[in-house]
This record gives C-alpha cells, sequence and structure tokens, in this order.
C-alpha cells in the first residue's frame, strides 16, 4: 500500500512540474530550449526552426536577431555563452510561440 501512496505522489510532482511547463517565465536549462526548438534534432537551431515555433512570423524574425549574434543563421550550443538563458527567456516573452 505504501508503494501505491509513494508512487501517486511521484506521478502528481511529475505532472505538476510538467503543467508548469507550459506557460513559465524561463528556461531552466538549455536542454529545454533545444528539446523545443531543435526539431530535427541535430544540435543545432536553425533560423527556420526557431521561426517555425512562432505564430508571428515576422515578430520572430526580429528576435532571431537577437539570439542570432553571429548572423550566421544558426545557433549550436558551443555558443550557448553568447545566448544566455535569459535572453531565450525574454525573447519568448515578446509574443506567444505555438
Amino acid at each position: 500500500m505504501m508503494r501505491i501512496w509513494v508512487a501517486l505522489a511521484v506521478a502528481l510532482t511529475l505532472l505538476a512540474a510538467m503543467g508548469g511547463c507550459a506557460k513559465k517565465n524561463g528556461y531552466a536549462s538549455m536542454d529545454e530550449v533545444y528539446m523545443k526548438y531543435d526539431t530535427n534534432k541535430d544540435g543545432v537551431i536553425s533560423k527556420d526552426e526557431f521561426v517555425a515555433k512562432w505564430k508571428n512570423k515576422q515578430k520572430a524574425e526580429t528576435a532571431w536577431k537577437s539570439i542570432d549574434k553571429k548572423n550566421n543563421g544558426f545557433v549550436d550550443r558551443t555558443l550557448n555563452n553568447d545566448t544566455p538563458l535569459n535572453v531565450w527567456s525574454a525573447v519568448e516573452s515578446n509574443d506567444d510561440p505555438y
């Protein structure tokens, strides 16, 4: 009986955490950013992948400029120091991404 209660508590905790991901104020890690935007899972977020997640494509184009500091059309994990998590979170607060 105790195992059932522990399993239920763990499940509820996970559900609460997942529900909080739907509309939160920021990313906890670059892994979250890449899970959302790197749709082809190649370790690179391209401009096309980024823009595809946004309803307002014009705002997405503008937001991309603040992320792609080197203006090369992509962001990879080795460049994540150029774009800290707070920048990703702030960019998303400018519009409602999908």
